[in-house]
This record gives structure tokens, C-alpha cells and sequence, in this order.
């Protein structure tokens, strides 16, 4: 997921961030490409989340009421990079995303056995998320 800044040219790094909507919500753990030239301070939302996003804030609508969510329990992507900044094992972030993909895989294994196609469908998003 390597980026480059489209003001400076410089990489740019994932953070999780809050964002704030319509100054009433707070929505935390929000991935975001962040320049690392300091000068510049870029900062936008990871393609990857977008459509996830949108969907949050079309559904909380123009006049939302006062509250704070939590991106990860919407997206898959925040999900994973707040379990890895969470883990005290010495692991590479690609061997702890190589545990999150065999545990999505297990599950959908289970979801076929079971014949439960919305489960599959739901995991295989959620695997096409993760994986892009």
C-alpha cells in the first residue's frame, strides 16, 4: 500500500486517525495516507476504506446525533491494522497478516460446509478487502 504524495511527491505512511463529521460525530481509527515530509502534512483517506466511509456518513445522514464510532468494527482494513498496532508479539506485519487471512479462510471453509452463502459472500468481501 506504498503511496506517494500528490502535493510533494514524498511517501506517505498509514495512520489510524479520528475523523470528525459534521462536527457531531467522531470516528475513530480511520486509516489515512499521511506525507512524511512534515512541511507538507498531506493527509488523505485510503482508497481501500473510502466506500466504507461514505457509506457511514450517508447512513448517519446531514444532522447526525452527537457520538463516537468505531471504524473497525465497519471496515476490515481498520480492523486489521488496529489488531496489529494492538499485538505485543515480535511478529512482521505480514506474518500477522498471513494469521488474519487463514482465519478469514477458516471461516469461510466452515460457512461452506455449512452451505451459508450470505456468510460466504460476507467473508470473501471481507478477504478482497484485505488482500487488496
Amino acid at each position: 500500500m506504498q503511496k506517494r504524495c500528490s502535493r510533494c511527491g514524498n511517501e506517505m505512511d498509514i495512520e489510524l486517525r479520528n475523523v470528525v463529521y459534521r462536527k457531531r460525530v467522531k470516528i475513530m481509527n480511520v486509516p489515512v495516507h499521511v506525507c512524511v515530509d512534515e512541511e507538507c502534512d498531506h493527509s488523505q483517506v485510503v482508497d481501500v476504506i473510502k466506500d466504507d466511509l461514505k457509506s457511514l456518513m450517508e447512513e448517519l445522514g446531514q444532522h447526525p446525533q452527537r457520538q463516537a464510532i468505531e471504524f473497525e468494527e465497519m471496515s476490515e482494513l481498520s480492523n486489521l491494522l488496529v489488531w496489529i498496532a494492538n499485538e505485543k508479539v515480535n511478529s512482521t506485519v505480514r506474518e500477522l497478516l498471513g494469521e488474519k487471512v487463514n482465519e478469514l479462510l477458516d471461516l469461510f471453509l466452515l460457512a461452506q460446509s455449512l452451505g451459508d452463502e450470505k456468510w460466504m459472500l460476507e467473508l470473501r468481501e471481507r478477504l478482497t478487502k484485505i488482500m487488496v
